[in-house]
C-alpha cells in the first residue's frame, strides 16, 4: 500500500460502492473519469456557494496542507487542536485525523465550549418540503418515509459529516478532553424554495487555476475564487438555508466509524476479505486501463471472464433478468457463465424488457442489423421538411437574476438540421448564447423562428421536450410576455401528465424498431452513431457527411473523435460530449476565460475557440441524427 495510510471521506464512500475499488485506490490505479479539480468543482457549482460560505464567516482562518506523509498529517491536525484552545475561532478545512481517519471539515465554529460542523454542498434542498415532512408527519427530507430512519438521497453526505465529527470526538478526547464532545452539525446548502436578491450573482465570483499541492483534499485544491461583489449584499441574501442535522448525524457516528475502521483493517492487514466478489455490479466500474497506465482493475477482479466478447454485462438491462432481488446474472456469474448466450431464454420473460433482449441476442448470434416490420410506415408518416434538433443546456447552483431560484433550467445553444424534402440536403442553423444574461426565452424565441409551425421535429431522448416544457412555465413565472412563443411552445412540447408532445423520439424509435450489434445493449447516440457509421461505407460517400469520415490506423473513427481539437492557451481542447459542452459554457460564464475586459484580445481570441468547440459539437449531434435517419431510410427501402 502507498504510504501514509489513511482513509479519508472519499475512501469511506469508494469502499463502501466496493471495497476492491478501495484497494485499486490506494494503488492509484487509472480510472476512466479522472478529472482535474478545476473541471471538477467548475461543473458541480461548488465553488461559488463554498465560496459565499466562507464570506458569511470572514473571520475565518484557512488551514493550508499538504497532506504527503504521517508527519505533514500529524502537524496539519495538531494546528486544529491548537486553534481549538482558543476562546472563541472560525477554520476552514481544519484537518481531522485519529487513528488512520482523516476528513477536513469545511468550516469548524468554535464559541466557548460550543462546536459547529458545517458541511457545504451545492446539492439543491428544498426547506418548504423539509418543513412540511417535520410539521404533518414528524419526518424530514433526510429520513426514509416508511422507516423513519436516515436514508435517502442525503444519507452518504450526513454519513460524511458523521464521519467528521467522529474523527473530531476521537481528536478531543485525547487532546482536549475538557471540551465537550457534543457537536452541533449543519448543512448550508443553495435552498430550492428561496430567490436570490442580487442580480448576476455568478459574474461577482471568478475561478482561476493554481500550482497547488496534489494531497491537500482541499475543495478549492487548484483553484482560487474571487469575488468582486458587495459583500453586505451576500450577508443579506438568502438563497442559501443553514439546515440542522445534530440529531441525523449522531445516530450514525457509531456505524460510519465502525464501518471506517473495518476497511483500514483490510488496509492494514493487506486482509484478502477486501477483495468483494464480482457480479453485475461490475459493468459500471471505473478501474480500466489507460494510456499512460495498463493497470485495469476491472481484469484483475474477471480475470479471463473479463475476455468474453459477447459479455453478459452488455446485454440490455441484463441486472433486471430474474428480478432486482436475486438477478439472475449473479448467479451466473457465480458458475463461470458470462456469455449473453448462456442467458436461458425462458427467463427472458419481462414485458417491458425482454423483446429487446432476445432481438439482442438473436441478431448478435446472426452479427446482422435488426429493423421491426414497423419503423418503415413509421418513416412514412414523418412530414417534411424534417427538424433534428438537439440542445445544451446547464442547471447551475447559482441563480442567473435577481428573483431566481437555483438549479433552474437554463438552455443556451441549440443547433437544427433540417431537411426540406426528399432527397434534399440538410440545412444546418445553429444558436448561441454568451452574453451572461439569462437566454432561455431569446434561445425559444430563435428556435420558433428556425422551426415554424411545418413539419417533424426529431430529437433523442425526451430532454428538448423537458427543456421547452421548463421555458412555457418560466415565462408565467417571470412574466414573461409574447402571446405566440408561448402558443407554440404549447402546442409542440408535452406540459403535464396529460397531453402529447410533438416532438419524435429517435432514441425510443431505435428502442422499439432497430438494433446493431456493435450498439450492444446501448442506445444512446454516442453508441448508435459508431455503429452505423463504421460498418456502412456508403454513408461516407454522402458529400455532406463527408468531413466526418477519418481514418487511424486503418481503423474508422467514430465521428465525435474526429472532431477537431484546438490549441487553445497550453492545453489542446476538444470537446466531444455533453458534460464537456457544459464546462465550456461554464467556463466561458464564470471561469478563466469570463470576457472581463472587451481590451484583451488574448482573452477574445480564446473565448472565440471554446465558441467554435461548441458549435462544432452540437452541429454533430443533429447531424449524427441526420446520419442514422438516413441509414434507416436505405434499411426501409430494402426492406420492401
Amino acid at each position: 500500500m502507498s504510504h501514509p495510510l489513511y482513509l479519508t471521506k472519499s475512501d469511506l464512500k469508494t469502499a463502501r460502492n466496493c471495497s476492491t475499488k478501495l484497494y485499486y485506490k490506494k494503488l492509484g490505479y487509472p480510472t476512466v473519469d479522472r478529472v482535474d479539480g478545476y473541471t471538477r468543482i467548475l461543473a458541480d457549482g461548488n465553488f461559488i456557494v463554498s465560496k459565499i460560505a466562507h464570506l458569511l464567516y470572514p473571520e475565518g482562518i484557512y488551514i493550508s496542507a499538504h497532506l504527503h506523509s504521517d508527519e505533514s498529517i500529524a502537524k496539519a491536525a495538531q494546528e486544529t487542536i491548537d486553534y481549538l484552545k482558543q476562546e472563541n475561532v472560525v477554520l476552514f478545512e481544519p484537518v481531522l485525523y485519529s487513528a488512520h481517519k482523516l476528513a477536513r471539515a469545511d468550516i469548524l465554529v468554535k464559541q466557548g465550549d460550543r462546536l459547529e460542523i458545517i458541511e457545504i454542498r451545492s446539492k439543491g434542498f428544498d426547506s418548504n418540503a423539509h418543513e412540511d415532512l417535520i410539521k404533518y408527519r414528524n419526518l424530514s427530507l433526510f429520513r426514509n418515509k416508511r422507516t423513519g430512519k436516515v436514508g435517502g438521497e442525503w444519507r452518504h453526505i450526513i454519513e460524511d459529516v458523521a464521519y467528521q465529527v467522529g474523527i473530531l470526538q476521537e481528536m478531543l478526547r485525547a487532546s482536549l478532553p475538557e471540551l465537550q464532545e457534543n457537536i452541533d452539525t449543519y448543512l448550508l446548502v443553495p435552498d430550492k424554495a428561496k430567490t436570490t436578491q442580487i442580480d448576476s450573482l455568478a459574474s461577482y465570483f471568478q475561478i482561476q487555476r493554481l500550482a497547488t499541492h496534489r494531497n491537500s483534499f482541499s475543495k478549492f485544491n487548484g483553484i482560487k475564487v474571487d469575488f468582486t461583489g458587495d459583500l453586505q449584499e451576500i450577508h443579506n441574501d438568502q438563497f442559501l438555508t443553514k439546515v440542522n442535522i445534530t440529531t441525523e448525524v449522531s445516530e450514525l457516528i457509531a456505524p460510519t466509524i465502525a464501518s471506517a475502521q473495518k476497511y483500514i483493517n483490510y488496509l492494514i492487514d493487506k486482509s484478502p476479505e477486501i477483495f468483494a466478489p464480482i457480479s453485475k455490479s461490475c459493468k459500471d466500474c471505473e478501474y480500466r486501463a489507460s494510456d499512460r497506465d495498463p493497470r485495469d482493475g476491472f481484469k484483475e477482479c474477471w480475470g479471463d471472464l473479463a475476455e468474453e466478447k459477447f459479455h453478459i454485462l452488455d446485454l440490455y438491462q441484463m441486472g433486471r433478468i430474474g428480478g432486482n432481488e436475486t438477478p439472475l446474472v449473479n448467479e451466473m456469474i457465480q458458475q463461470q457463465k458470462v456469455s449473453m448466450f448462456d442467458v436461458p431464454l425462458e427467463e427472458l420473460n419481462d414485458y417491458t424488457y425482454s423483446y429487446r433482449q432476445l432481438v439482442q441476442i438473436e441478431y448478435t448470434k446472426k452479427n446482422k442489423e435488426w429493423i421491426s416490420e414497423h419503423l418503415p410506415p413509421i418513416m412514412k408518416q414523418i412530414e417534411y421538411p424534417i427538424h433534428f434538433i438537439d440542445f445544451e443546456t446547464s442547471r447551475m447552483a447559482i441563480p442567473y437574476r435577481a428573483g431566481m431560484r437555483t438549479y433552474e433550467q437554463v438552455a443556451f445553444q441549440w443547433s437544427c438540421h433540417t431537411i426540406a424534402a426528399p432527397d434534399q440536403a440538410p440545412v444546418q442553423t445553429e444558436w448561441l448564447d454568451l452574453d451572461n444574461i439569462f437566454p432561455n426565452f431569446q434561445f425559444a424565441e430563435s428556435l420558433m423562428e428556425c422551426l415554424g409551425d411545418r413539419g417533424t421535429i426529431l430529437t433523442w431522448a425526451t430532454h428538448e421536450n423537458s427543456v421547452l416544457r421548463d421555458i412555457y412555465y418560466q415565462m408565467q413565472t417571470y412574466d414573461y410576455h409574447n402571446p405566440e412563443l408561448q402558443t407554440w411552445l404549447a402546442n409542440t412540447a408535452k406540459l403535464g401528465n396529460k397531453g402529447q408532445s410533438h416532438l419524435v423520439d429517435m432514441n425510443a424509435l431505435t428502442l422499439k424498431h432497430y438494433f446493431h450489434p456493435s450498439m450492444k445493449g446501448r442506445t444512446s447516440l454516442k453508441c448508435v452513431l459508431p455503429a452505423v457509421w463504421k460498418t456502412n461505407a456508403y454513408l461516407h460517400e454522402i458529400p455532406y457527411f463527408q468531413e466526418y469520415y477519418r481514418q487511424v490506423d486503418g481503423e474508422i473513427l467514430n465521428p465525435y473523435d474526429a472532431l477537431p481539437q484546438l490549441q487553445i492557451g497550453d492545453r489542446i481542447q476538444v470537446v466531444n460530449e455533453g458534460a464537456g459542452a457544459m464546462l465550456a459554457y461554464q467556463d466561458l460564464m464564470y471561469g478563466e476565460l469570463r470576457d472581463l475586459s472587451l481590451d484583451n484580445p488574448e482573452l477574445q481570441s480564446l473565448r472565440s475557440q471554446w465558441k467554435e468547440l461548441l458549435y462544432q459539437y452540437c452541429r454533430l449531434d443533429t447531424m449524427a441524427m441526420v446520419i442514422i435517419w438516413t441509414h434507416w431510410q436505405n434499411l426501409c427501402r430494402q426492406a420492401k
